[in-house]
């Protein structure tokens, strides 16, 4: 009995002294700002309407499997309003969504798709 104790005693001991080497791995994966890099969803659709002064697009999109929507139309703000600078209704474009708040998502990359 003496002996497991023992054991048990030496195996914590190790883990403890493991804990600052696996919290010092894990903060080197962090970003510099300290925050969680934000997951990125991507998309394919069409171009419904974009709204430059607003800088909103709307999206005819196909299922976006990893967000748990189908198929719909879907108005998106965008991360940054030069994104919205050369698409048109119509266009067939490939994006990807970045959350920005609870239950919303912006476009943060957009591209046409030829």
């Amino acid at each position: 009995m003496k002996l497991n104790t023992c054991c048990l005693f030496v195996l914590a001991l190790l883990a403890l002294t493991a804990m600052p080497t696996v919290a010092e791995d894990a903060s080197a994966m962090m970003p510099m700002d300290g925050k969680a890099p934000a997951e990125i969803y991507r998309g394919q659709g069409l171009v419904s309407s974009v709204d430059a002064k607003a800088g909103k697009i709307g999206l005819s999109h196909g299922p976006i499997a990893s967000l748990g929507l189908g198929a719909m139309t879907t108005n998106f703000a965008v991360v940054d309003r030069s994104l919205l600078a050369n698409l048109k209704k119509g266009q067939k474009v490939a994006f990807s969504l970045v959350q920005a708040g609870l239950g919303q998502y912006a476009v943060s990359e957009i591209a046409e798709v030829k």
